[in-house]
């Protein structure tokens, strides 16, 4: 290799591992993001019991009340960082189709044919068996059980506790829940 085609590979290397680094950082704040759904599932699970403290320090409030506006509020907390999470999951994969680029042009200046293992990380990642058995599998699989138990344990707990709090919260984690999957199927099928 003469001595610009060098100076090309060694730049797009750079770049290559900045990039890398990068999706890497953003995949390690996705999965941190788990820690934040772990709270909010605890403290439904805590909730009924802490409306229960609550309701006789103010003989106003109606136990369902505080019971309902809490379950509201932690499934707009959780309704929040699993949006961000998904903006996470889009930026992540656009890293990874902008690594697909550099693997293919290195690969170039290598010599190397396109059934090479070398530089094949994110390249593999685009086949359609990645893709289907790994990543949506796992990713809808995880969030189908959260969506689930933030969905149900709360209109469970509402309904022996007042029947149209437990219906209108249905409802709204419902309408939330489909939304979230319209655009986490748009996101998975963009890239």
């Amino acid at each position: 290799m003469d001595t610009d085609t060098n100076q090309k590979l060694e730049y797009l290397y750079k770049e290559y591992v900045r990039l890398n680094e990068r999706a890497d950082e953003l995949i390690k704040d996705i999965l941190d993001d788990f820690k934040l759904f772990g709270a909010a599932g605890a403290t439904i699970v805590l909730w009924k019991p802490i409306s229960e403290i609550l309701v006789p320090i103010n003989s106003k409030l109606d136990p369902s009340a505080i019971l309902f506006l809490g379950f509201l509020s932690i499934l707009g907390i959780a309704g929040i960082i699993s949006y961000l999470g998904l903006l996470k999951h889009a930026y992540a994969w656009y890293f990874v189709r902008n690594l697909q680029a550099y693997e293919i042009e290195i690969k170039k200046i290598l010599g190397e044919s396109e059934d090479s293992e070398l530089f094949n990380f994110n390249l593999g990642k685009s086949e359609k068996k990645f893709i289907s058995t790994v990543y949506k599998t796992s990713s809808i699989a995880l969030m189908v059980a959260f969506f689930l138990f933030i969905n149900l344990m709360p209109f469970i707990i509402l309904c022996y506790a007042k029947v149209v709090y437990a219906v209108i919260y249905l409802v709204v984690s419902l309408l939330g829940s489909i939304t979230y999957f319209q655009l986490l199927k748009r996101v998975v099928f963009k890239y």
